[in-house]
């Protein structure tokens, strides 16, 4: 279990200061975690990421609890913690502020599926939920509601959340979601783009996280 938990947290920091340098956030926003069983392990709250050691990971149990003293958890945690108890498939959770997906967010509107493994990894389009205000903790029970079985949702004028199986997979649907953003405000600048069809993006979702790879 130590070793296991130990291997996670250089995970986590690995990922938090990719994050930062794929500019997927900026300073101390945005914050990671990983699901081990019913513990919790999530980055802290207001540390540079260059900054993190594995002594840094904030352990919690699924309800929030910190585990032992040590730093401030994200101020997200509770958040995190209401969607792993109302999704026990999943093992990671990233928050990003990534800036066309903001901009989605910010105009209130969908990022579309138009680009066939992305649409086809995130089950469809990203949509919008109600509005959230950050670091509130009352309203962490409203965000499992609004993700629904999504791999990931926009925050209006903030951010995205994006979940998976493992953290690595949370990881990839948030630089996916980015990417997504990306290429559609590039295609809407040279036309009217043209989503792919419910059918076919649930045939692909299925293949994607079923069938693909070495299974």
């Amino acid at each position: 279990m130590e070793r296991r938990e130990g291997s996670v947290r250089g995970v986590l920091i690995e990922l938090a200061q990719r994050m930062l340098a794929a500019g997927l956030t900026s300073g101390t926003s945005g914050n990671l975690s990983a699901r081990l069983g019913n513990r919790v392990l999530i980055t802290p709250s207001g540390v540079a990421y260059g900054d993190l050691t594995e002594d840094a990971i904030v352990a919690l149990d699924l309800e929030g609890q910190t585990v032992r003293h040590g730093p401030k958890p994200s101020v997200d945690a509770p958040i995190h913690c209401a969607v792993y108890r109302a999704r026990p498939e999943l093992g990671g959770f990233v928050h990003t502020h990534s800036p066309h997906a903001v901009a989605f967010a910010i105009v209130g509107e969908a990022i579309p599926p138009l680009q066939i493994e992305a649409a086809g990894y995130l089950g469809g389009a990203v949509r919008v939920m109600d509005y959230l205000p950050p670091a509130d903790a009352t309203v962490a029970d409203r965000v499992p509601e609004a993700l629904g079985s999504d791999r990931a949702i926009l925050l209006p004028n903030h951010g995205v959340y994006a979940v998976g199986e493992t953290i690595d997979a949370a990881f990839t649907a948030a630089q996916i979601v980015e990417d997504s953003a990306r290429v559609a405000w590039l295609a809407r600048s040279l036309g009217t783009p043209r989503e792919l069809p419910q059918a076919e993006i649930d045939r692909l979702h299925e293949f994607i996280h079923h069938r693909y790879g070495q299974r």
